[in-house]
């Protein structure tokens, strides 16, 4: 690890911690706030529609995660910069975000259509869930930009426009309270995407990770996708499964249990758990620019050190976390819900269980995705989705209350967790290289 970088880790880690605690603050002031702003009907919609919007970013499928990979290893090798124009793979980034700014395009029109003309709720509710829809698909091309600025050490950048995207974001939610309405709270709230957008674009642009080129775009992107089929074929399994394993539950849910408090209440639990994937993502993240330097320098013991050094930073909020649950979880449930619905606390003990199983599994996730592990990964995600299926199966069958559900798909969660643990050590963390 050069001098810079190192010198860098202490701003970065300030900085994503800051933003991986607006994302988990963002999910329960918007929860407070629906449940106080909204029926819990309405609220129960908006929950499904937001679901949708977030599994878009999912649609992914392991994409953004190859391009870092490719990028990254160009970047340290000094390929990808300012002055490096015949490189592709800056057109190739370029041609993957406008494709997937598309994609949510559509899926707003499609959301807008089906709600006007499948409800008798008129255009102005369907224009409202369009816009909540574009709110939180649009992380789906962030997404994509992120792994672009990592690749390119703009992670200090990023990351400070994160921080703005997630105060501005909150602050507006707490406008609902105030005489506006909700139409101007979402135009609001998109209208923030797009100046953190411009300005994202602007600073890539500048430093030659993209590259808008119209008349190579297509070109090139199609050799991407060509020239790394097998590894995008394994990225898109892992991320369908990953996909299946964090989404299937909040549709599953509305369809079996009911819309109201028996969704107010899952998506609640459900927050604080993938709260905790975004704290722990946030740990790793500060680790992979060392993790990955090392990896392509065939380090394997500087590898081990920086994954367990991402395993200590994970484990201190996993603990903090669980102890709230354990000791104040009822009443924080009941301060975020008010009247809304409220939480059994045998819910805890599911989330704390939940909360150090997606800690092992986060962190040797990041290790084997940004190593290229791509095709293990997505092997296992299949298999541990169609555990998941046998769950969802179950709970139709057997009609299983809302926390019998929570208690399965947690018993199906740890088996994942421990079999990804199984991969890192047996792949990247004992010095072997990803094939195809």
């Amino acid at each position: 690890m050069t001098s810079k970088i190192r010198g860098k880790v202490p701003v970065y880690a300030v900085l994503r911690a800051a933003t991986a605690g607006g994302a988990l603050a963002s999910g329960f002031v918007q929860t407070y706030v629906f449940a106080r702003v909204l029926s819990p009907e309405q609220f129960s919609i908006y929950i499904v529609i937001g679901s949708l919007g977030v599994s878009l970013w999912l649609f992914d499928l392991g994409v953004a995660k190859v391009l870092f990979v490719q990028l990254r290893e160009a970047f340290l090798k000094g390929r990808v910069g300012p002055g490096a124009e015949g490189e592709k793979l800056p057109v190739q980034a370029a041609g993957i975000a406008l494709i997937y700014a598309i994609v949510v395009g559509a899926g707003a029109l499609l959301c807008f259509a089906v709600v006007a003309a499948g409800t008798s709720r008129g255009s102005l509710e369907a224009t409202h869930e369009a816009l909540l829809f574009t709110y939180t698909a649009l992380n789906l091309v962030w997404f994509v930009l992120r792994n672009v600025s990592v690749a390119g050490d703009q992670f200090i950048f990023f990351e400070s426009l994160d921080a703005v995207r997630r105060i501005g974001h909150i602050s507006l939610i707490f406008c609902l309270f105030l005489p506006i309405s909700f139409l101007s709270f979402m135009l609001w709230s998109n209208l923030l995407w797009a100046v953190l957008f411009v300005v994202l674009l602007a600073r890539l642009g500048r430093l030659g990770l993209l590259r808008w080129e119209a008349g190579r775009m297509a070109q090139t992107s199609a050799a991407f996708f060509r020239r790394h089929r097998s590894a995008l074929w394994s990225s898109g399994r892992y991320a369908l499964g990953e996909m299946y394993i964090y989404t299937f539950p909040s549709l599953l849910v509305p369809a079996l249990h009911g819309l109201g408090g028996p969704t107010i209440v899952f998506d609640t639990v459900f927050k604080v758990f993938r709260g905790a994937t975004v704290v722990f993502s946030a740990a790793c993240d500060l680790l992979v620019p060392m993790q990955t330097r090392a990896f392509a320098a065939g380090d394997t013991a500087g590898l081990r050190k920086r994954t367990l050094q991402a395993l200590i930073a994970g484990l201190i909020p996993a603990i903090c976390l669980s102890l709230i649950l354990a000791v104040a979880g009822e009443r924080l449930f009941g301060i975020l819900l008010g009247s809304a619905a409220q939480v059994p606390p045998a819910f805890n003990y599911v989330l704390i269980v939940l909360v150090f199983a997606n800690l092992v599994q986060t962190v040797s996730n990041f290790v084997l995705v940004h190593t290229g592990f791509f095709r293990p990964i997505g092997r296992l995600a299949t298999g541990v989705a169609l555990l998941m299926t046998v769950v969802a199966a179950l709970d139709a069958l057997l009609h299983l209350s809302l926390l019998g559900f929570a208690v399965l798909y947690t018993a199906a969660y740890v088996s994942g967790a421990i079999l990804y643990v199984v991969l890192a050590a047996r792949y990247p963390l004992a010095g072997h290289r990803p094939h195809g």
